[in-house]
């Protein structure tokens, strides 16, 4: 891993990193995500998580996400985060009708695939919630999620690659 390889966002009150993964498997993905936290926090973490599983370091709201060869973080002092990363693939496809909703007529792989994101991250956003896929509705349009429960819209966010994509949110 070198420096040039991370992308770090910055935007106000969020940071976010993208690094990719040296190596396989779970203890791959730890250790890339730890080291993003060290580079952007310039000292090493201890990443800990609640009871619903969401992850927490001291002084920060953090969400995580990695999928092939790929780990983010985002990072903020001020707000509750969320984020995901997918690798670009028709595969979401194939179980696009277990998370779509009758009111998201998504057809487009890139589309399916923004929802997929978009609802993993505000799962993330709102883990305590333990919300469902029909609990959410994505407008892709309109880049926006609506937390169906809470009755919230909360704006979506997104980067892109050719090889993946990141969506994330915050309240």
């Amino acid at each position: 891993m070198s420096l040039s390889d991370v992308k770090i966002i910055r935007i106000p009150d969020i940071i976010i990193g993208i690094l990719p993964i040296n190596g396989r498997g779970h203890e791959a993905e730890v250790s890339t995500v730890l080291s993003l936290l060290q580079i952007i926090l310039q000292k090493r973490v201890n990443v800990m998580h609640n009871k619903d599983g969401k992850p927490f370091i001291e002084g920060y709201n953090i969400s995580i996400s990695h999928t092939q060869g790929w780990a983010t973080v985002i990072l903020s002092e001020k707000h509750n985060v969320g984020i995901d990363i997918e690798y670009k693939s028709d595969r979401v496809c194939r179980v696009a009708k277990r998370f779509l909703r009758d009111d998201e007529p998504y057809i487009k792989t890139n589309d399916i695939l923004y929802v997929w994101c978009a609802k993993e991250s505000l799962y993330k956003l709102h883990s305590s919630l333990h919300l469902g896929f029909q609990d959410m509705r994505v407008d892709v349009e309109a880049a926006v999620i609506y937390d169906l429960r809470t009755r919230k819209s909360i704006p979506i966010l997104h980067y892109s690659t050719s090889n993946y994509l990141l969506t994330y949110v915050w309240e």
